[in-house]
């Protein structure tokens, strides 16, 4: 496309490519100097030329010219915007999109609504899992792709036929307006924690206010009526479907069975009762499941045949996933101290008369609060707890650790200074019938040594390494 046909005035220069990020080659493009929490593009105009752009468009008064195409805007965030959309032929058009956020929950919601639509049509996703249509699949470093990125993502989906796409956003991802290229058919919001960093970073609530605002009138909102934020938000919108345990919820859970084997439990919409039940396990999947469930129903599809397909809903990466058929062993991302309780209480009403173990993280931005609680939370709950490393500056594990040792009153409590040896050491300890807890790293494949992350192959994968061990050794193939 020509810039002219982009920026009326400019010269007649054929642009082949948009971008924010000066890092990266960018031969024949417009960069646009986007002004950040932490950084400013118009620091890198100079790196951004010298990997290829052509076209500088920026809003501050530059201290020297450089050698480019110039335009300067009142706005560079919504000239982006506009040029995006001309030169990507309005993606937002011809494709349904769910974007689900809230503190957490979110990956699991877009996890079920993507899987249910793949199995009637074609469905993308975009979220910290990554990017995922068809056999297409691409690791994302990154929660929340920026505007710029989601408008390609849009546009490579639409080029692919794909019909509609979930977008998993983080909540802080509001804040920084990177959702504001997207114009969502359904927006669901899962819950709030104000525990959650997320929540304490930012003014977490105006911030959920004013981005409800924003949405256009067609849009249709999902909200969990159970989550305080609601009647903080209510008044930001004319019209809500709403699900949760209250009674005045539109599609109301009730009669709640959880188990090791999954899930049961009803809903209650237009005063019909309508039963449900996956092998997905936690509380915390009851809301999620649900919330799939009406934004699907919103959309137009059966609910009855909606909960006929999420009896087989898929395990979610690293949310409440298990790592064996036989051996009772479940991975969860959870860091959040409500997210970690419920997943403990869980845990504990599944378990019958065995054992309950947890392999617990602690960070080393940790403070003294945080600590206690979690160790007040392993000691009601878990029948065996050991505390390794999370997010932990090299060198300085056991010290960090050594920091719950105040707060511990039992005996059941073990140290392992590197988390994979945390795992082994709770495999060799469990019995067929325990439940072991991997918390805190989901299917995340890093850790971060306070310098930067560093490469781990994840809970997963040396929760199956021991495992397999252990049989290897109990069958004496050794």
């Amino acid at each position: 496309m020509l810039l002219s046909e982009l920026f009326k005035g400019a010269p007649e220069l054929d642009v082949k490519q948009l971008s924010v990020d000066s890092r990266v080659p960018m031969k024949d493009a417009i960069f646009f100097c986007l002004d950040g929490i932490k950084y400013d593009g118009h620091d890198y105009i100079d790196e951004a030329i010298a990997n290829g752009a052509k076209a500088i468009v920026y809003s501050k008064d530059l201290v020297k010219k450089p050698k480019a195409i110039l335009i300067k805007v009142p706005d560079v965030k919504l000239a982006m915007k506009h040029t995006a959309n001309l030169f990507f032929n309005n993606p937002n058009e011809g494709i349904d999109k769910y974007l689900i956020t809230g503190n957490y929950g979110r990956s699991s919601v877009a996890t079920f609504i993507n899987f249910y639509l793949n199995q009637i049509s074609t469905c993308g996703y975009v979220g910290i899992l990554g990017i995922k249509y068809g056999k297409f699949s691409l690791k994302s470093s990154f929660p929340t792709l920026n505007g710029l990125d989601n408008l390609k993502v849009l546009n490579t989906l639409r080029k692919n036929k794909i019909e509609s796409v979930t977008f998993e956003a983080s909540a802080s991802s509001l804040n920084l307006q990177k959702l504001d290229t997207i114009l969502p058919d359904y927006f669901i919001y899962t819950c709030t924690s104000k525990e959650s960093s997320e929540y304490h970073s930012v003014d977490y609530i105006n911030i959920l206010r004013k981005y409800l605002y924003s949405l256009e009138a067609n849009t249709k909102i999902i909200y969990n009526i159970d989550d305080f934020s609601y009647n903080e938000v209510k008044d930001c919108f004319e019209s809500c479907t709403t699900y949760g345990t209250s009674t005045i919820a539109d599609y109301q859970i009730r009669d709640v069975s959880l188990s090791s084997k999954g899930i049961s439990y009803k809903i209650i919409h237009d005063e019909k009762a309508y039963p449900v039940s996956s092998k997905i396990q936690g509380m915390s999947n009851v809301y999620n499941l649900t919330a799939a469930i009406v934004a699907l129903c919103v959309k137009g599809h059966d609910l009855a045949e909606i909960i006929e397909v999420f009896k087989n809903a898929p395990e979610v990466e690293g949310v409440m996933e298990r790592v064996d058929d036989e051996y009772n062993i479940i991975v969860d991302c959870a860091f959040d101290l409500n997210a970690i309780e419920a997943l403990f209480k869980y845990a504990k009403f599944a378990k019958n008369k065995n054992k309950v173990i947890g392999v617990i993280g602690i960070d080393y931005t940790d403070g003294d609060k945080r600590i206690e609680k979690i160790v007040q939370l392993c000691e009601e709950y878990l029948d065996v707890t050991i505390f390794t490393e999370n997010e932990s500056l090299e060198g300085e594990v056991m010290s960090i650790l050594q920091r719950c040792d105040k707060y511990i009153t039992s005996s059941r409590t073990m140290y392992s200074s590197t988390r994979f040896l945390a795992i082994e050491n709770a495999i060799e300890i469990m019995n067929k019938n325990d439940i072991l807890l991997i918390v805190g790293k989901g299917n995340e494949e890093y850790l971060n040594k306070g310098l930067g992350k560093e490469f781990y192959n994840g809970d997963k994968f040396y929760a199956k390494r021991y495992l397999e061990k252990r049989r290897r050794e109990e069958n004496a193939i050794i």
